[in-house]
């Protein structure tokens, strides 16, 4: 995400104040967006788990907004059978650790799978940040370790922390990896935690000017601290950009909703964060299609050829989100289980070490400045055009026809909009401008495209589209962070706008179908 008024040019520090407008924060439950789960869906394991009750009062009924108790995992991921450590910080001397799966489970969003009670909790320091770069990494001592069960699902998980004293909570999330015993899921959804990091703000510093205390933001952040929960933070209250349970100076929360529809759908899920893409080169070997949702702007160098390579062995993409792959950066120090813990992104090639060197192809610069050029469009199709936009998807007249809009109320000439589907940050093709437009995939069709005006006050379009690689692959692209939200109305209408639609859904299962080449 590029951020509202800020982005471009990195002006003075703003820090903005998470207003938490309700302290009983509990999982909403049917969503209007798909009135049915899809029951021809043959047995899986994404599917069985979600027949097995649910856990009700998942949520945050007292969120610790003033770091009463926080944490970290060890890991952004684990697989089945392995082992996680939580580091804790709490003014209280006892806490619970409660962890829950997300996903559909009749509505209630959410299962416990894990209860450790009564672990002893004390108060930890605070790093300051490095004077050279802005690093802030904790070292504190761990406070429980999690034995992830060898039969648990894949999926992305929370650790609910709660302090014992005022009863304050906090999340901690991680992602539990497909296990090598497990059946092998063909769709791969994708949690984009160097993003979520990357707007991390706590301890004072992100890699962004806006919340970051002092003279200027952070060039390295670490993922060996908590997702901030405090004002001036996300309001995932520890969850960073996962879902949103309190009010914020912007949105975020996209990947939860998305999530709720797949499974509720009955859709064979594994899951990986990009991190995972990052150290794993098997990560995406024999998946039929790779899920990208809401916002993951920051990836490696690695991260970008492996997606690249996919694509071009038939992998499709299904990029549904905006802002996709515009920062690079380099993962460095790694640590347990040989995940990468710090993430190094300067903005600008005078600042880093690799500029003018043979090895200037990991500049942490923007994708589309590198040497040569490698801009988000020769994969998405299409480029951030404005942020902070709250606008319509309005599909194009003469594509009612194309296969994508099948079944909908837009195929049969009832839909000309999609209330509310269009923003965050939103992308359009570059197929015609004079620098990028060389770059554009051939073939590509634009399916939608809608006038906006951005943050920056310049009018721009909005726009959705497809191609199909040379592979067979087929790259379809929202252009925008908000199409979970016509999924699933989690959230809705007292965190962000209704935009649950049936056409949005039925889009979505018609990309997918054609993703399994024809089943589901």
């Amino acid at each position: 995400m590029v951020g509202a008024r800020r982005r471009r040019s990195e002006g003075p520090a703003r820090v903005h104040i998470v207003r938490v407008a309700a302290l009983l924060i509990l999982p909403f439950l049917l969503s209007a967006a798909d009135p049915a789960p899809n029951r021809g869906v043959a047995t899986n394991p994404t599917a069985a788990e979600n027949a097995r009750p649910g856990t009700r009062n998942w949520g945050l009924s007292k969120p610790a907004t003033h770091r009463e108790i926080e944490g970290y995992a060890s890991n952004s991921s684990v697989a089945p059978g392995e082992r996680l450590a939580f580091h804790v910080s709490t003014r209280s001397h006892l806490f619970d650790i409660e962890v829950y799966r997300l996903g559909w489970y009749g509505g209630i969003g959410a299962r416990r799978v894990a209860l450790a009670r009564d672990l002893p909790g004390a108060p930890r320091q605070a790093p300051r940040p490095r004077p050279s770069d802005g690093l802030i990494a904790c070292d504190w001592p761990v406070s429980y370790t999690l034995a992830v069960g060898p039969d648990w699902v894949s999926g992305v998980y929370l650790a609910r922390l709660t302090a014992k004293g005022d009863g304050r909570q906090a999340f901690v999330p991680f992602v539990v990896r497909e296990g090598p015993t497990q059946d092998h899921a063909k769709l791969l959804f994708q949690s984009s935690v160097t993003t979520w990091q990357a707007y991390n703000n706590w301890g004072g510093k992100s890699l962004y000017d806006f919340n970051s205390v002092g003279e200027k933001r952070a060039r390295r952040v670490s993922f060996n601290r908590p997702y901030g929960s405090g004002p001036g933070c996300w309001a995932g209250l520890g969850a960073g950009e996962l879902l949103t349970v309190a009010h914020a100076p912007r949105p975020a929360g996209w990947e939860y909703p998305m999530l709720r529809w797949l499974e509720r759908s009955g859709y064979h899920l594994a899951y990986a964060t990009n991190l995972d893409i990052h150290r794993d080169p098997e990560s995406l070997s024999g998946r039929r299609a790779l899920l990208i949702i809401g916002h993951d702007e920051y990836w490696s160098r690695i991260m970008r050829d492996r997606i690249e390579a996919a694509r071009d062995r038939g992998t499709h993409l299904g990029i549904f989100a905006a802002n996709v792959g515009y920062w690079q950066i380099r993962m460095e120090s790694p640590g347990a289980g040989g995940e990468s813990r710090i993430m190094f992104c300067s903005k600008d090639a005078a600042l880093d070490s690799l500029y003018d060197t043979e090895a200037d192809a990991d500049l942490t610069v923007r994708f589309r400045d590198l040497h040569p050029r490698r801009p988000e469009s020769a994969l998405v199709g299409m480029m951030i055009s404005g942020e902070n936009v709250e606008a319509d998807f309005v599909p194009l007249p003469e594509r009612r026809g194309h296969w994508v809009y099948e079944g909908t109320g837009i195929a049969r000439g009832t839909t000309s909009r999609l209330p509310s589907l269009e923003g965050y940050e939103v992308d359009r093709s570059f197929a015609d401008d004079s620098l990028y437009g060389r770059w554009s995939p051939p073939g590509m069709t634009v399916l939608a495209r809608t006038p906006i005006t951005p943050a920056n006050g310049h009018p721009s379009v909005t726009e959705t589209t497809i191609y199909t690689a040379r592979s067979g692959a087929i790259v379809f692209a929202t252009g925008t962070m908000q199409w979970a939200w016509g999924l699933d109305d989690w959230g809705s209408p007292r965190l962000h706008p209704k935009a649950g639609n049936p056409d949005v859904a039925r889009i979505t299962r018609n990309v997918l179908k054609a993703f399994s080449r024809g089943t589901e």
